[in-house]
Order: C-alpha cells, then sequence, then structure tokens
C-alpha cells in the first residue's frame, strides 16, 4: 500500500491499490466529514447510511451543489476521486 503527503494539511493520504487515487474513506474525512460527521451519521449534513440514491444520483450530487445546502465538488474532486466515494457511501449501512 502506498502513502502520499497531502500538501493541504501535511497529512498521509492512503491510496487504493495501485490506483493512485485516495480511497473514499481517506475522501470522505478530509472532504465531508465536517458536514456529515466522521461516521457519517449526520452533524450539519444528513445521515448518509442506508441511502436509497443511485450511484448517478449520489455522483450527481457529490459533483454539483444543492443550494444552500451542499457544496459543489467538481472542480475539488476528479471523476475518480468521486466515483471512489460514491464506493463509501455504498458501504455504509
Amino acid at each position: 500500500m502506498a502513502l502520499t503527503s497531502c500538501a493541504q494539511n501535511n497529512s498521509n493520504v492512503e491510496l487504493s491499490k495501485n490506483s493512485g487515487v485516495p480511497n473514499g474513506r481517506t475522501l470522505f474525512l478530509k472532504n465531508c466529514a465536517h458536514c456529515h460527521g466522521a461516521d457519517a451519521r449526520g452533524e450539519e449534513g444528513p445521515d448518509l447510511h442506508k441511502l436509497d440514491w443511485t450511484d448517478g444520483q449520489i455522483t450527481v450530487r457529490i459533483r454539483n451543489d444543492k443550494s444552500g445546502q451542499m457544496t459543489a465538488f467538481a472542480g475539488k474532486l476528479s471523476p475518480e476521486e468521486i466515483s471512489a466515494l460514491v464506493a463509501y457511501v455504498r458501504t455504509l449501512k
């Protein structure tokens, strides 16, 4: 497993095997936990456990903003990173 230094906060970011893309949980903790909570049970943002949305709906919500409710990540995260986040959200039970 490779590790790389994250320039924004000088912490190590775990990379998914052979892809060079940070894994979904690492991305979630860095980009989403401040609103959804580290356990994704919701704080400012909603609980993401047992989400009944399609992968496409989750992708659109991450990529685009929801006026006054969620920041758009299209310019901040690559399509591969967004896919990793969707995969992580799918693991939340």
